[in-house]
């Protein structure tokens, strides 16, 4: 398995879940509760000893009778091992393992390009996506009402990036000063993922609802706090089966509070909405040409898409996607710099590079950071050890579907790839256990590689981001945001490890990867701007 990837070695079930929920800051008295009734399924539930759906022909990874609970919780609290037994078994044909909430059909790489021609009708991301984030319990089934997201991410945010790189950059700038310590000339100890969780959210809120909204306070506690709750809710909810997931979504405090930022931001967004619908308002938000996420949402809406409580729930959706990829990428690769300390010079000598043909970094393009390339491999090598998420590629039948092979994916079915597994296997990256930085840079130096390879690309066996003409919409922002960020905590800050310490283990749960939120680095300003 890779260095960096770690999964909490819990001597018993209730134990390990306390200590999870602990580290989601959930209540004592709720983890008691509901450790009760974790063990109570694990004991009693007949459910779990069928599958969801019966699939011949393809092999089940795990224990023929053991019930679905139990494989459950154990893809809960490893599931690294899980995949990787699946796919070490079966790396070039379908195989399934049974969750507690649902069976999965995990396919290889071999079918990507079958499978990305694809229409909804017959195999559904967009569902797949839904369901995979029990959206119906947390509130993310609002993207099943339209993909109009999907289309101002693609057709407006991505085109007009280099338009927003200047905003992206002064909200950055203002982000540094509210959130992050004074330490000229000492060291002082902060927390990255709490800190990045902020300047993200300051940042994506610049581009998505533009000025004042972006600087204010209810605002970037709905955002980020809708996030925590969502996915802490997310994580519970997996370790039963479907059938309960509403009934314990009104137990759940973390489903309570997610429901509430959702009902804020409608109270809070609704008004300006209707405003910019009737053209009350009519100037951009940003303090500077071009117009905001929201507004363009607004423009290209059909008349089914103008529900203003629909666009404010939508904008906090988005929300999640966003901080969620930016700011756990941003902490991974702060936490593998401060290990590979000797690489913040080299990024450093390649940030001056930029500086000399460009400018200082506030007047940089999106093109001046597209020349980044040491910076753009770190990153990539930094995610391909510290992925998002194990699984990826996810795909819900919506008939009946019979791959050129003749491997049969039932209707319903709900499809997927080992994202991780893939990626890490020694045909596809040579020495996959190394960590290096530069990987990446040296492959696009290649003849012909050149705009390969990047951390925003997506290739048949790379796919973090999906591939092809469902692949995440927002990754090229993603990459740009998370770029920003970076470029002024290298060169604004020293960092570093506490003594004797290795980096931040990684918390994991169900197939979810996160930075730990308890890791320290120190931190100290530098001289040089």
């Amino acid at each position: 398995m890779l260095t960096n990837m770690h999964v909490y070695d819990y001597t018993t079930p209730t134990v390990a879940f306390e200590k999870l929920c602990d580290s989601l800051s959930v209540s004592r008295t709720f983890v008691s509760w509901l450790s009760l009734a974790v063990s109570v399924t694990l004991c009693y539930s007949i459910y779990a000893l069928l599958s969801l759906f019966r699939v011949s022909g393809i092999p089940r990874v795990g224990k023929r009778f053991e019930p679905s609970a139990i494989q459950g919780w154990k893809f809960f609290r490893n599931a690294s091992s899980v995949l990787h037994d699946g796919y070490s078994r079966h790396p070039s044909s379908a195989w399934r393992f049974l969750r507690a909430d649902t069976e999965m059909i995990v396919l290889p790489s071999k079918y990507v390009n079958e499978l990305r021609s694809l229409p909804h009708s017959i195999a559904s991301p967009t569902l797949a996506h839904a369901y995979n984030l029990s959206g119906s319990s947390t509130n993310m089934n609002i993207i099943l009402k339209s993909n109009l997201h999907f289309r101002a991410l693609q057709e407006k945010l991505t085109p007009n990036l280099n338009k927003l790189t200047g905003p992206m950059i002064d909200e950055l700038n203002y982000a540094i000063r509210m959130e992050l310590p004074e330490c000229k000339d000492q060291w002082v100890a902060m927390k990255p993922y709490h800190s990045i969780l902020r300047l993200v959210a300051r940042v994506s809120a610049r581009i998505f609802l533009g000025q004042p909204l972006c600087r204010n306070e209810e605002w970037l506690e709905i955002s980020t706090e809708f996030t925590e709750n969502t996915f802490v809710t997310l994580v519970v909810l997996r370790l039963f089966p479907r059938f309960l997931h509403a009934t314990l979504s009104w137990i759940l405090p973390s489903a309570w509070r997610s429901t509430n930022y959702i009902r804020r931001a409608q109270r809070l967004l609704t008004p300006g909405i209707k405003k910019l619908q009737s053209g009350i308002i009519t100037t951009p938000s940003h303090g500077d040409t071009g117009s905001t996420l929201l507004e363009w949402m607004i423009e290209i809406a059909n008349d089914n898409e103008r529900n203003a409580k629909d666009l404010a729930h939508l904008e906090v959706v988005l929300s999640l996607a966003s901080i969620h990829t930016s700011q756990m990428n941003a902490v991974h690769v702060l936490y593998d710099l401060a290990y590979y300390s000797e690489y913040f010079e080299v990024l450093r000598g390649e940030i001056r590079e930029v500086m000399r043909e460009d400018g200082q970094w506030s007047e940089w393009t999106k093109n001046s950071f597209y020349k980044l390339k040491k910076l753009d491999s770190f990153m990539r090598e930094s995610q391909r050890h510290n992925p998002p998420t194990l699984l990826s590629y996810h795909r819900i039948m919506q008939q009946d579907f019979v791959l050129q092979d003749g491997t049969v994916l039932p209707r319903g079915s709900h499809i997927t790839m080992p994202v991780n597994e893939i990626q890490n296997d020694s045909t596809v990256t040579s020495n996959p256990q190394r960590f290096d930085p530069l990987r990446y840079y040296n492959m696009r130096k290649e003849p012909n590689q050149g705009h390969l390879h990047q951390f925003a690309t997506t290739e048949e066996s790379i796919l973090n981001f999906g591939h092809g003409k469902h692949a995440c919409p927002g990754r090229f922002f993603a990459a740009l945001e998370i770029k920003s960020i970076l470029v002024r905590l290298i060169m604004d800050y020293d960092w570093k490890l506490p003594d004797d310490q290795a980096r931040p283990k990684n918390v994991m749960a169900h197939e979810f990867v996160f930075p730990n939120p308890e890791g320290i680095l120190y931190m100290r300003a530098r001289n040089e701007t």
